[in-house]
């Protein structure tokens, strides 16, 4: 029996959406291409940041500088303006913090939290991305989420994507609490979101400086002053 035009069209439709649905491992390498490859990610094993932070917290604005080691526990921030002089560092299984000159407890719950962020922030899981074989997994959600996972199931990060694979939205662990990305800029190796903030304007950012390195420079000291 020959088919309506109609009913005929309508398989060749819906089958061809289904066979293309993107996966989670399509997605993560959308995602990485728009960050600058596969190739420029995997020998980053270093980030430095500098960048400018307004809070509603604050009157006045704040540098915020952070060293990164992307491959060993090791991340030291700086936030500074006239009225603020805030420090922390982390190496391995011990940390540190400092205020305006004077050291600051590190409380247990502290240092979890700096740890935690240092697993989750979005550079060392670019790298990670790039790398390939690191325990990670990706599940597509949707039209244009990503989440990333651990090898023992623990959602890492998850991201909303541009369809040109620049995210727009990332967040980490088993939060919904979003960062917003603005558009990528480039420093001539990788690209990166240029600013920053959170979706209620509590909090924005503008880097000024973003330099990566396929080892950490000398003479940056990651333990307390």
């Amino acid at each position: 029996m020959k088919l309506p035009s109609v009913l005929r069209h309508s398989v060749f439709v819906i089958l061809p959406l289904a066979a293309f649905a993107e996966t989670g491992e399509e997605r993560a390498e959308r995602l990485l291409n728009a960050m600058g490859g596969r190739e420029a990610w995997a020998k980053v094993q270093f980030v430095h940041v500098e960048a400018v932070h307004d809070s509603l917290n604050l009157a006045e604005p704040y540098t915020n500088r952070i060293w990164n080691d992307l491959c060993s526990r090791r991340v030291r921030f700086e936030a500074k303006n006239a009225q603020l002089d805030s420090r922390a560092g982390l190496a391995g299984d011990a940390g540190w913090r400092w205020r305006d000159g004077s050291p600051v407890e590190m409380t247990p719950e502290r240092l979890a939290d700096e740890q935690r962020w240092w697993e989750a922030n979005i550079y060392k899981t670019i790298h990670r991305i790039a790398l390939g074989n690191t325990g990670l997994s990706f599940t597509a959600v949707g039209e244009h989420r990503l989440e990333v996972f651990r090898r023992d199931g623990v959602r890492l990060n998850w991201f909303l994507l541009h369809p040109g694979g620049a995210p727009m939205l990332f967040g980490t662990w088993d939060s919904e609490a979003a960062t917003v990305f603005g558009p990528l800029a480039s420093n001539g190796t990788v690209n990166y979101p240029k600013w920053g903030g959170r979706p209620d304007g509590s909090w924005r950012y503008e880097i000024v400086r973003f330099v990566t390195s396929g080892s950490v420079p000398s003479g940056i000291d990651f333990t307390a002053p």
